[in-house]
């Protein structure tokens, strides 16, 4: 029997703009992502005989193939051609419908942890195969600062990027992707396309161009979420947005004193759930 384990992170999107509703109903868009220290922790074991297995402890998570970590070990198998039985767990950290892309992150995990077992595939393969499970798992193949274009396919690494520090807010109730960029209105005037490189040094040199397109369609479903915001901004913070299409909150800090403050005053909360995190740069495997 072979084994790994590994740490799956989330993410949050630093800058999210969308450009424009595609013919296929997909979005264009571009985006900075930062992947960060809240982990799903993943074991992977590959047996004797065929398919392959879940099983989950924490968090609700969605089960059989509508769980995006078997897709992955499905496709992988496939892919490579080998006949074996590849049981997964999950303890599951990262909300589910929070923007932080959890079930990305878990495909993702289980491509690059099959990967290290089989070592069948290159980097490009493995890309290719994410794309065609999700828009944001390409992205965490490399589980770096990325700027990512098109419909989530296109990941360029963000060298030199800053790793920042996090206090992230989850209400306890999830949102669809789906629906939320069902919600968004499209503006009367396209949004520019921005030049990845000058956004990037932007952050580089100290400020926080954060944007997200999505935010407006996020409030709509769920008003709710806005006074996180408030919270934030009522306790000094800055630099806050929603992450991806939601329903979670963070607050960007260039210092982690100044994040460990703020969730030191925030995490007795009942109505929410808070976690401190800081940006990372690829994945975490862990001993036997």
């Amino acid at each position: 029997m072979s084994f790994v384990k590994l740490l799956s992170p989330a993410k949050v999107n630093l800058f999210l703009r969308v450009l424009r509703k595609c013919p296929d109903g997909y979005h264009e868009l571009q985006s900075i992502l930062q992947p960060v220290s809240l982990f799903d922790e993943m074991s992977l074991s590959v047996e004797p005989g065929e398919g392959s297995s879940l099983s989950c402890s924490g968090r609700k998570t969605p089960s059989g193939k509508d769980n995006l970590a078997v897709a992955a070990s499905c496709l992988y198998l496939e892919q490579a051609g080998i006949r074996k039985r590849v049981s997964i767990g999950i303890k599951k950290n990262i909300p589910l419908g929070a923007g932080l892309g959890g079930g990305s992150s878990n495909a993702a995990a289980v491509l690059v942890g099959l990967n290290r077992i089989f070592r069948k595939f290159a980097d490009r393969d493995l890309l290719r195969m994410a794309a065609s499970l999700g828009a944001d798992v390409p992205f965490f193949v490399r589980s770096t600062t990325s700027f990512v274009e098109g419909v989530g396919e296109r990941v360029g690494v963000l060298s030199d990027f800053p790793l920042f520090h996090y206090v992230i807010l989850f209400p306890g109730k999830s949102l669809s992707t789906r629906e939320v960029y069902e919600r968004w209105e499209r503006p009367e005037d396209l949004p520019e396309k921005v030049n990845p490189g000058s956004l990037a040094e932007r952050f580089r040199r100290g400020h926080f161009p954060i944007e997200n397109s999505l935010e407006a369609a996020v409030f709509a479903l769920f008003p709710e979420i806005l006074s996180l915001k408030e919270i934030f901004q009522s306790l000094g913070a800055r630099f806050i947005l929603v992450s991806g299409s939601g329903s979670s909150v963070f607050s960007v800090f260039r210092k982690r004193s100044a994040a460990e403050e703020i969730h030191e005053y925030l995490a007795t909360s009942s109505e929410f759930d808070v976690f401190l995190a800081s940006g990372i740069s690829g994945w975490h495997f862990l001993a036997d």
